[in-house]
């Protein structure tokens, strides 16, 4: 991490931060690939789905919005540590709920525990920057996206069924881990004034981070839900096969995010977003018209290796600002992100229904393109090297 040593406390808090954002892509992968159990459960249609989703979207949303104030009145580590266990505590609910009705008030309960978890986790990881840490927020992000591969494996690949089971063990074996760890997590991370001034939401510099953020993650989004589809009609592979795609962008992107802020530290942030924003396009266009198989998948390999960075970086710029306060830009780029996660693959979804899929993915290549050109706003000094 940086190259930097740590004593032993410092390790433990580093590598409590870490835990948490392993939770997160964890448990969020295992409702994933767990919504058409869901789906049967409950006999929704997709019309019925949409609206559940909207709701967890919703409570996502809200509390991210409050995250940053009730972190600033209750303390960051304490509202970290609900959030954290909370998410893993109401996927149980979701499956044990004895009826719709609670059923409904789980995702509710779920949606506002992510987007709680979500800011808090950012904080803390923000934090460990401005309190003499390595530089690892690339690093965190990537034990996300482990999390994520991990939840995959255990709720989408490995067998079918015993949800409750899976998910209460799920939910012991974090916290017996939390136990250990979280009380390591930073208190007292404070942001500057708490509120949400709007007129702090016209700066331009925070306005074009949303923004990035947005489309940033609707590619994310957008790959997760039809990268499998895409594979299925143009290759005509089987389900499992379909899935490679997306394992190839995860373990990239894990990859990518691990070196990530090595990388940042030797080059800069400018120049890293601009290669990221290449590599992401020039993946993309790999994917689309390679004709062999093999091929596509070295692309959504690349287009991972490009987004991996992104996120990290954005949400770590947002937070440094001298013109916002932290809160209010972790929250901003959280919530714009987040946003695009979720529309992402609607969108892709209604253009396709136009023209096609694969040429509805020609979207993803024109967000690489703008994340390079936006290279130029983003400092170009190294980790230590004061911009001229």
């Amino acid at each position: 991490m940086g190259g930097v040593h740590t004593n032993p406390g410092k390790k433990l808090t580093i590598t409590a931060v870490a835990f948490q954002f392993f939770i997160n892509g964890l448990v969020l992968a295992a409702w994933a690939t767990s919504i058409p159990h869901v789906k049967n459960a409950y006999s929704f249609n997709d019309a019925e789905l949409g609206v559940v989703l909207l709701i967890m979207a919703a409570g996502a949303l809200l509390f991210m919005s409050l995250a940053g104030y009730f972190s600033h009145v209750f303390g960051s580590r304490r509202m970290s540590i609900q959030s954290a266990l909370l998410f893993p505590s109401a996927l149980v609910l979701i499956f044990a709920a004895p009826n719709c009705m609670t059923f409904l008030c789980s995702i509710v309960l779920f949606g506002a525990a992510n987007g709680a978890m979500d800011v808090l986790m950012n904080h803390q990881a923000k934090a460990l920057e401005e309190n003499g840490f390595p530089r690892i927020m690339a690093f965190l992000h990537g034990c996300s996206s482990t999390g994520i591969l991990a939840g995959i494996m255990t709720f989408g690949v490995i067998g079918d069924g015993h949800y409750v089971a899976r998910s209460v063990t799920l939910l012991t074996g974090i916290l017996i881990v939390a136990r250990w760890l979280f009380p390591h997590l930073l208190d007292d991370v404070r942001s500057g004034e708490h509120r949400l001034a709007i007129g702090e939401l016209r700066n331009c510099k925070l306005l074009m981070f949303g923004i990035l953020s947005f489309l940033t993650m609707v590619t994310d989004g957008a790959i997760a839900e039809w990268s499998k589809l895409y594979l299925i009609r143009v290759e005509q592979v089987t389900d499992q096969v379909g899935s490679l795609g997306y394992v190839a962008f995860t373990l990239l992107m894990i990859a990518g995010r691990i070196s990530g802020d090595r990388v940042k530290d030797a080059i800069g942030c400018r120049a890293l977003i601009a290669i990221s924003g290449s590599l992401a396009s020039a993946g993309m266009t790999t994917a689309l018209f390679m004709p062999s198989f093999a091929g596509k998948l070295a692309g959504f390999a690349l287009l991972g290796l490009g987004m991996a960075n992104l996120v990290p970086i954005i949400f770590s710029e947002a937070a440094s600002m001298n013109t916002v306060s932290k809160t209010v830009g972790l929250t901003f780029v959280s919530v714009c992100g987040y946003s695009g996660f979720l529309v992402g693959p609607p969108i892709i979804g209604r253009i396709a229904e136009a023209v096609g899929l694969g040429r509805a993915l020609l979207f993803i290549i024109a967000v690489g393109v703008i994340v390079a050109c936006a290279s130029v706003f983003f400092d170009r000094h190294r980790s230590g090297q004061p911009e001229p």
